[in-house]
């Protein structure tokens, strides 16, 4: 689990590193993709409809994977699985909440509005919401929660695998998808995708450290004829 978080803050500080001045800067009144940082240039796509719907499918079948832990978890831990997948959404919203009305950065289509369809009042609205990749950061936690909550409290289960796999290639298509179809550049979904991952992550490993119901997973006790041994698994 350290790995992970370090991978994730990897990531958050080579986006701030790539393009500082476009994060916190008001967006430039001449738009002109020679402005645009050298990682993210040569990834910058007009507008697709097309693309733009099916990136919005996969991240709610990405925010649908953990449901896949019913098969696997008893009726008992329902409740609690439920809870705890709401609490890494709603910090991964919020966060996203957060950086999208505290920094404006220009969308890779308001490069090029030509490929903008006629009624587009609502993507102008939303041009300068490019960071972070909000998308990226509901479909990455999904995934980030369903391998965890496998790993950490159902390793045996025979739908591990399949899940995590699925989970994980469904947000990556995600976040490829947002930069196809012009709506993110790659810092942006990098961004997200550390955010997500990060709160997926850390939501069940903390459960898993500290709530009652689950220590019975890290607890084993075995009893012969004149000893008795306990062992704790941290």
């Amino acid at each position: 689990m350290r790995v992970v978080f370090r991978r994730c803050l990897f990531l958050l500080v080579l986006v701030c590193v790539l393009v500082p001045g476009q994060l916190l800067a008001d967006p430039a009144p001449e738009l002109s993709p020679s402005s645009i940082n050298s990682f993210d240039r040569p990834f910058m796509y007009p507008y697709s409809e097309p693309l733009s719907v099916t990136s919005d499918i996969t991240q709610y079948l990405s925010l649908l994977t953990p449901a896949v832990l019913s098969l696997t978890a008893p009726p008992s831990d329902w409740v609690e699985i439920s809870v705890l997948y709401a609490t890494s959404a709603l910090m991964s919203f919020g966060t996203r909440t957060a950086l999208k009305h505290a920094i404006e950065r220009n969308r890779p289509y308001m490069y090029d509005l030509d490929s903008l369809p006629s009624n587009s009042e609502e993507l102008l609205a939303d041009g300068t919401d490019s960071f972070p990749s909000g998308h990226s950061i509901m479909a990455f936690t999904g995934a980030a929660f369903t391998q965890s909550l496998f790993s950490l409290k159902y390793a045996d289960s025979p739908y591990r695998k399949a899940a995590t796999i699925t989970a994980w290639s469904l947000a990556g298509a995600t976040a490829v998808l947002r930069v196809a179809s012009g709506n993110h550049f790659v810092t942006d979904v990098l961004a997200g995708a550390a955010i997500g991952s990060f709160y997926g992550f850390v939501v069940p490993y903390l459960a898993w450290k500290f709530l009652p119901s689950w220590q019975g997973d890290r607890l084993s006790v075995a009893v012969g004829p004149t000893t008795a041994v306990m062992n704790i698994t941290f």
